[in-house]
Formats: C-alpha cells, structure tokens, sequence
C-alpha cells in the first residue's frame, strides 16, 4: 500500500513529537524539574509528582529544546499565517512564549492578573488590534484556569482566542474545561505517556513510577466522572 503525501506528513510528524518528548523529557529530568515525593499542590490536593517547569530557564539548552518543540507543533498543527500575536500566561508561560515569539517572528504579548492601578491601567502588556487571532502558550495544563481566564481578558479587548500551545497536561480535566470554553489545546505530551517512557528507560524506578500510574489513573477517572 502506497501511502498518500499527507499520510505521510503526519506519521513524520508523529514521530517527530516522539522525539521531541523524549528529548525534553530527559531535561527536565537533568534539571530537576520533575520531582517525586509527597506534594500539596495548589488546589490543596496531594500528589506524588510536582513538575517545576521554572527550574528550566536557567538552562539555556532546555530552553531552546523546550520552544523548538512549541514551535514544531505551532507549524505542524495549527500554521503561523494563522496567528497575530503571542500571549503568554503567567508567570511560568511568559519565558517559553517569549522564546518561541522570538522564533517565529510574532510579536508578543501577555496579561496582568491584577489590573495596573497607575497610567493607563490596562490588563494587557503589548499591543493587542481588535480582531487579533491570539495564540496562548503556557508550560503545562492542570485545571485549565489560568488559561481561560487569559483567553477572556484578550476576548474583552477585541482579539480572538482558539488555540493553546503548551509543553505537557496533568490529565486533571484541563482539556476538557478548555473545549468547553472554545480552546482547542496542542500538546507535546500527556503526563502519563513520559512517565511511562521515562520509567522504560530507566530513569523513574518501579515502585515510583506505580504509585505515579495509580494516582494518574485515579485523577482521570475522577475526572471523568465529574464532566458533564
């Protein structure tokens, strides 16, 4: 069987992002911004994994890896003609969509969660024009709130928000809170697809990579449960 151009444009890139995910999956390992243990996260619940992704800007080579992979699935899966600008969320989101603005030659802005109460007391840093298509990067998804809550403030000034970039998902119900508030999410990898392959290779010893399976399951299922 004689696969189609476009069949094969796809499982290229597929392994492409394979790839990728494994590369930066080893750099966040070598900088330690996946730890395991017993955390409190910020929505008060516990979890046996905490991902640290502000411990990578002080990598310069993590940094590149990391936006050379949002802007591999920018191309691929959602096209630069189809953006105007770069929000970054903050403040974990603002260093990976200052980088990847830079590769991609758009320009770059982000929001204040609190509104400046000085000058002209804007919520929008940059240059936002009506009907600007907005494309939000940030570093990972958990509950999606930070993300919606961006993607209102740029549907109040006047731009258009569909899409998101971002480095990994929790699979805590976050996809599924982004749909429904119309943000369509890319994503490098899911967190059970790394650690799997982390623990593969040898990199998360058994009894962890166990205990981190069980409570993802756990997460997903109740989730799940939870959706309407």
């Amino acid at each position: 069987m004689i696969l189609r151009l476009d069949e094969i444009e796809k499982k290229v890139w597929e392994e492409e992002k394979r790839f990728l995910m494994k590369q930066v999956g080893i750099l966040l390992i070598k900088n330690s911004a996946i730890k395991f243990g017993d955390y409190t996260l910020a929505s008060g619940k516990k979890s046996p994994y905490y991902i640290d992704l502000r411990q990578t800007i002080s990598s310069p080579i993590t940094m590149d890896w990391i936006a050379n992979a949002l802007t591999r699935i920018i191309i691929n899966e959602i096209g630069k003609d189809k953006i105007d600008k770069i929000l970054g969320v903050p403040t974990a989101g603002i260093p990976f969509a200052t980088v990847v603005s830079q590769k991609l030659g758009l320009p770059l802005i982000y929001y204040r969660q609190a509104r400046k109460e000085h000058g002209v007391r804007k919520k929008i840093e940059g240059i936002l024009e009506r009907n600007d298509r907005v494309l939000i990067v940030d570093d990972l998804i958990t509950t999606g709130e930070s993300v919606i809550e961006g993607s209102e403030v740029v549907r109040d000034q006047g731009g258009v928000v569909n899409e998101l970039v971002v480095l990994l998902d929790r699979e805590q119900g976050g996809q599924e809170s982004l749909r429904a508030s119309r943000i369509e999410p890319h994503v490098l990898f899911k967190i059970s697809d790394a650690m799997a392959w982390l623990h593969s290779v040898g990199l998360i010893e058994d009894d962890i990579f166990e205990t981190i399976k069980n409570y993802i399951e756990e997460e997903s299922r109740f989730y799940q449960a939870a959706s309407p």
